[in-house]
């Protein structure tokens, strides 16, 4: 929520509403981190330690990002690192769901989902690719100057 008040009102009151918003939002991404590490131990040990070092850097880099330029990109990659690993972890629990979502398909997309090279991440990532070239193309170039 702080992360998205950052959005709609950290240049109010700008740097004091900024830094108090983003300190708070990075601050209380640790206990939300500590819980996923606890739920994905039992699926998998070294996603749950990826994803729990990744999200420690999310938090640390991303707070010294917010205060520091020079320091945004390794935020954003950290910030990568974690969706990424969170993403992998969660796409297992769906792929252990496929055939009940198979049931309830198309026959031509039940096939097409039943091909050995297939799996919900690739599901996942086909959705999301769409999704960015369709954002991509409806934005408006802007003239150059």
């Amino acid at each position: 929520m702080a992360h998205l008040a950052i959005v709609a009102f950290g240049a109010v009151a700008y740097p004091y509403l900024y830094d108090a918003l983003a300190a708070v939002a990075y601050g209380f991404l640790l206990p939300g981190i500590a819980v996923l590490h606890v739920r994905h131990a039992a699926a998998r040990q070294s996603g749950a330690i990826l994803g729990t070092i990744a999200g420690a850097a999310v938090a640390t880099v991303g707070l010294a990002g917010s205060a520091n330029v020079d320091v945004r990109p390794a935020s954003l990659f950290v910030l990568g690192l974690w969706w990424w690993t969170i993403g992998k972890m969660w796409s297992q629990p769906l792929e252990a769901c496929s055939p009940a979502f198979v049931s309830a398909m198309p026959r031509s997309l039940a096939d097409a989902l039943a091909q050995p090279y297939f799996s919900a991440a690739h599901l996942a990532l086909g959705l999301w690719l769409i999704a960015l070239g369709w954002t991509f193309a409806t934005l408006r170039a802007e003239p150059a100057a």
